[in-house]
């Protein structure tokens, strides 16, 4: 891919995140905070590809994303070590969530780990428009 090429993929991402976020509150206000959660994780997901894409990664799994993530922006503190622990439990919420019917979290919960994810992605939105100039 080219330069050009991940930095439109990095906008795509960041649009992506962004929809899921906005699924998510819908999710919780109609009620289905489980659910709410599998959408927070991908916005989580989407923007950590972005920021990935913007510093020249191609990550093409969700592991692979998890760990050039944290190898090029955790590790060197250019984000907080909690953000490596927020994208494993959002990762292992949503498995959960869609695995296992013993799963349980309440509108509270949902909505804390939902703002934790809309602070990552606004984060990452900051540090990608920095990164491009903008």
């Amino acid at each position: 891919m080219t330069e050009e090429g991940r930095q439109e993929s990095s906008v795509e991402e960041l649009s992506l995140a962004d929809e899921e976020l906005s699924a998510a509150d819908s999710l919780l206000r109609a009620g289905f905070a489980r659910v709410s959660l599998t959408r927070a994780y991908f916005a989580v997901f989407h923007a950590a590809r972005a920021r990935l894409y913007a510093a020249g990664f191609e990550p093409r799994t969700h592991a692979g994303v998890h760990h050039l993530f944290n190898l090029h922006f955790v590790k060197p503190a250019r984000f907080e070590p909690g953000t490596s622990r927020l994208m494993a439990r959002l990762q292992k919420y949503r498995e959960e969530a869609d695995y296992s019917r013993a799963f349980v979290i309440d509108a509270a919960g949902a909505r804390e780990e939902l703002e934790a994810a809309r602070a990552f992605v606004k984060t990452v939105r900051a540090q990608v428009g920095s990164a491009r100039g903008g």
